[in-house]
């Protein structure tokens, strides 16, 4: 059998870049892929980013989350394909050609040329970004990108044309006049949800007035207000006065006391009611009396002159009504101004109550002409009439209070646009209708963290509004309705079928060559509608339609659905996460997914949004170069991120993962490697050790595994990579530091041990590190394979397999109580170690002056029988003792379990042992500093003061055994010379 490779002096960067190159070379990701039986799927759902732009850290996070899971599955002999998506639909896409073509707003489009306009989105998604693969290779990242699939397929379009109208069919889309969230600028509805996520509010500046409704005389008017009917007004509060024009209602809450109070205002006296806990607020600084107190219920029925008359209204309009959950008591004047057509709660009041609605703002933000009578703001962007509106309502005597306020208000972060509740005729989902199913089938999914399960997302699913999912846009896919004149309406869900219905061939699915294609049937024509679907339609329509089912691949659809794992960012809980659920349940009657993780928001090192302005983190591509993938995977995988908590970007822990873990790690076989080669060791007879050291490190590692594999599957990913990073540790720091003289001998038991555990370990880690798991894999057991395969030591399934991550898992095992008293023996031991060393150090007594003796008073006595040798050595006392009492004239430690009690008294003999392990230390860094090789003899001079030559004279064995030197003489410092 071949021999080992020297282990070279290449950083951990410089290894990366080789490993990546192997795995490109030899294909290993599509090995590993294809070794596994198809008929054995583990369904991965990866959201695709944004076709252009570069990576930022929430993208690698996600990334590398949604490789480490795949990666481990495939190990354990799932087939998990990983093909890379493209969202290259939408308004994102949209405005980006807009800018490019100099195009302001949704008319001009239309100006421009529709076809021309697609042509030039196609252009767009065409140009991805050749610099994703450079990210995607640096962190570790297996995915198809060759074969990327795209929003924009004609394939995937006609999938989701499919859902389309199977939820049609099963009558859960309806088109109606329902308000939501509309951009002026782009001239389209807005998911409510999408505004819901990060930076999609921000403080604004709006007019916030207090209008004087006068009341009419009528029989409950006179009933309630005779004395004073003549001049008196209902207040209300509202911060837009935009939408005054369209009022149709004012309301108030039943249950809550009402005052009509007695002012005077340039000398003319008026009575103005208000809710009675306002009071004090709204009219303070001013002389009021209160004249009369009654309760919201008394108001209800009074009717009240319009401040304008311009659009058409109906004998329902103009009156005080009471509606669940819209009056509040904590701002304004306790009674709310409506206009149905503007905000959800308005709309749903008018339509509840049979108000007219106005329409009054156009698809581009500007005031339609009036119904009644010309309108003077006709022509008008909404927001600009404000002014106007306030300066009539002033000289009318209207206006009570006209001041400011600074509120959240949501915007377009695509264009920069304030949005508006608007309502309008549009398509919708009805989400209503599913909701029950939608809670129901959330049982079924496993949420990281769990809190989201019955917290956040439940409630998404409980409040959300039915779905607009029409858009008045062009770059997306088409509504499959087409519409006769009369109106009657054809459904479509297939190309086939449009090409059957209407006799012409289907070239393009996308807006304008679609909007070509009409039908003809029973004497009628029947043309497509113009709007096309929600972007978020699409993402949710991801999990069949990027296999273009049910066109193709049917059963390999329905045989591995719902799928087994997404993860994407917390926002995604109200966007993606949202809309793959309901499009799920309302098509298959199922949850898409079954475990999710949520990731939290990693923020600058400062707290705040990660910023080049700030300066506030270190640029990707600098850490991928000058750190690593596997660093930077570590300091991801590790983080409350994957909780679903927030962090800032800490470079200092990053770089730590670097140093404690990958570089001790890859030390640690350095060392195992120099000195197998040194002895000629090969793991041709591998042995079983009875060394207490060994066995404790391959418990260790069967610990470690197990707590891996619990908690990989368990999807808590940072509970899954504390234990390897803990285990390095120990590794490094304990087993191979207490066995530095049985490997560099090369005793067969430590090596045939620490060969175990490196190549156990480098496929336990391999799903989370996998670029120092590949290398250690290839140094270990590839590089000195035997052509003769049945002598190989990588046994079992493993054969031969020329990477690491075509290996099967390490099967999980479970710990013996021999296995558990081991455990427990050591760590007793170590905390024994670690109190005594802390005595020494209290009392500035370096550990290479060795001491006459320890003495430990435990419960636990009989761990010193197993490991006094250890606890000798690590302290460097001469003698290790259990006591009853406590002991007298020695420093004493204390622990939970024990007590440590050092005598810190040196003698004369043991002045001069810690002076020979002194030159000791002085040789060998002296060794280290002429680049010798720690086999190679030397002649060793030293400084002949008279305490060094007496520490000669008793300890010269033991100073020439560690430094391997042929002799030492005497000198006037200290001198190392190669022979």
């Amino acid at each position: 059998m071949k021999n080992f490779n020297t282990p070279d002096n290449k950083t951990i960067q410089e290894m990366e870049r080789e490993i990546s190159e192997f795995w490109n070379k030899n294909k290993i990701f599509e090995k590993s892929v294809e070794q596994r039986p198809i008929t054995n799927q583990y369904v991965f759902y990866d959201g695709p980013p944004f076709i252009s732009g570069l990576p930022h850290y929430g993208h690698l996070l996600g990334s590398i989350a949604k490789d480490i899971i795949p990666r481990y599955w495939t190990m354990q002999g799932k087939r998990v394909e990983r093909v890379w998506g493209w969202d290259a639909h939408g308004l994102t896409v949209e405005n980006k050609v807009q800018k490019k073509l100099d195009i302001k707003n949704r008319r001009d489009i239309e100006v421009f040329g529709l076809e021309a306009f697609t042509k030039a989105c196609y252009e767009y998604t065409s140009e991805t970004s050749a610099e994703w693969k450079w990210y995607i290779d640096k962190i570790g990242r297996w995915v198809d990108m060759d074969n990327a699939y795209k929003t924009i397929d004609q394939d995937y379009m006609e999938s989701v044309m499919w859902a389309f109208k199977k939820l049609y069919d099963k009558g859960l889309i309806y088109e109606g006049v329902r308000t939501s969230l509309y951009c002026p600028t782009c001239g389209t509805p807005v998911s409510n949800f999408e505004i819901s996520m990060d930076n999609s509010y921000k403080d604004v500046e709006d007019p916030a007035v207090t209008i004087k409704f006068k009341v009419k005389e009528t029989e409950l008017s006179k009933k309630l207000f005779e004395d004073y009917l003549s001049n008196i007004y209902l207040l209300a509060w509202t911060t837009t006065p935009w939408t005054l024009p369209s009022n149709r209602a004012l309301v108030v809450s039943p249950t809550d006391s009402y005052v009509v109070v007695e002012m005077v205002t340039n000398d003319i006296k008026e009575y103005l009611i208000l809710a009675k806990p306002r009071v004090a607020v709204v009219l303070k600084g001013k002389e009021y009396k209160i004249v009369r107190e009654m309760l919201g219920s008394d108001l209800i029925g009074l009717t009240y002159e319009p401040l304008y008359d311009i659009y058409n209204f109906n004998n329902k309009d103009f009156q005080v009504y009471s509606f669940e959950n819209m009056v509040t008591m904590d701002d304004g004047v306790g009674i709310v101004h409506c206009a149905p057509g503007f905000g959800d709660i308005d709309t749903d009041m008018g339509q509840n109550y049979g108000l007219s609605m106005t329409f009054a703002v156009d698809d581009d933000g500007n005031v339609r002409e009036g119904d009644l009578k010309e309108n003077p703001y006709k022509g008008m962007f909404y927001k600009k009439t404000n002014k106007f509106i306030r300066e009539d309502l002033k000289t009318r005597n209207l206006m009570f209070e006209d001041s400011t306020i600074l509120h959240r208000f949501p915007y377009h972060d695509r264009c920069d646009t304030l949005l508006i509740h608007r309502a309008q005729n549009s398509w919708f989902v009805n989400v209503k209708a599913l909701k029950d199913d939608m809670v129901k089938q959330n049982e079924n999914i496993n949420w990281v963290p769990s809190h989201l399960k019955e917290g956040q997302f439940k409630s998404v699913i409980e409040n959300a509004p039915d779905w607009c999912i029409s858009r008045s846009r062009y770059w997306a896919t088409p509504m499959p309705v087409w519409r006769s004149s009369d109106g009657d309406t054809i459904v479509v869900g297939s190309v086939k079928e449009i090409e059957e219905l209407s006799g012409k061939k289907v070239k393009d699915l996308h807006r304008p060559y679609i909007d070509e294609i009409t039908i003809e049937k029973d004497g009628k024509t029947y043309k497509r509608i113009p709007d096309v679907l929600d972007s978020w339609f699409e993402a949710g329509s991801m999990p069949y339609a990027q296999i273009h089912y049910p066109f193709e691949n049917a059963q390999k659809f329905e045989n591995n659905f719902p799928g087994d794992y997404i993860v994407e960012y917390i926002a995604q809980v109200r966007a993606w996460f949202n809309v793959m659920h309901r499009l799920s349940v309302a098509l298959f009657g199922a949850n898409s997914f079954k475990n999710v993780i949520s990731t939290g928001t990693l923020a600058g090192n400062d707290g705040r949004k990660m910023s080049k302005t700030y300066g506030n983190y270190t640029d990707p591509k600098e850490v991928l170069e000058s750190v690593g993938g596997d660093a930077l995977r570590l300091y991801l995988m590790s983080s409350p991120l994957m909780l679903g908590e927030n962090a800032n970007f800490d470079d200092t822990e990053l770089k730590t993962k670097l140093r404690n873990v990958l570089n001790t790690l890859w030390n640690s076989a350095k060392f195992f490697l120099m000195y197998a080669n040194t002895n000629n060791w090969t793991p041709n007879n591998l042995v079983e050790s009875t060394d207490v050291l060994d066995k404790w490190i391959l418990v260790r590692l069967k610990e470690v595994k197990k707590e891996f594999i619990q908690n990989i599957e368990a999807y808590t990913v940072p509970t899954a990579i504390k234990p390897l990073e803990d285990f390095v540790d120990d590794l490094s720091r304990w087993y191979v530091r207490r066995s530095r003289d049985r490997i560099s001998s090369g005793n067969n038991e430590a090596m045939s041990t620490i060969y175990k555990v490196l190549v156990e370990f480098s496929k336990i880690s391999a799903p989370a590190i996998p670029f120092i798991s590949e290398k250690l894999y290839q140094e270990l057991v590839v590089n000195i394979q035997n052509t003769n395969k049945e002598t190989n030591t990588d046994s079992g399934n493993n054969i031969n397999k020329e990477s690491v991550h075509l290996c099967d898992y390490p099967e999980l095992e479970e710990l013996t109580e021999e296995d558990k008293d081991t455990l427990s023996k050591m760590q007793l031991t170590r905390d024994i170690v670690s109190t005594a060393l802390a005595i020494r150090v209290e009392n500035n007594m370096k550990v290479r002056h060795p001491l006459a003796s320890l003495y430990v008073k435990s419960k636990k006595d009989e761990v010193l029988e197993f490991y006094e040798d250890l606890v000798q050595d690590e302290v460097n006392v001469k003698e290790v003792s259990s006591v009853t009492e406590a002991i007298d004239n020695t420093k004493q430690g204390d622990s939970v379990t024990f007590t440590a009690y050092l005598d810190i008294n040196i003698t004369e003999e043991l002045k001069l042992e810690g002076l020979a392990r002194e030159m000791v230390r002085k040789i060998q860094d002296l060794r280290k500093e002429q680049k010798l090789n720690v086999t190679d003899p030397i002649n060793a001079t030293y400084e002949a003061t008279e305490e060094n030559k007496k520490a000669v004279a008793m300890f010269s064995e033991y100073i020439t055994q560690k430094v391997l030197a042929t002799k030492l003489i005497e000198g006037t410092s200290f001198i190392v010379t190669a022979i």
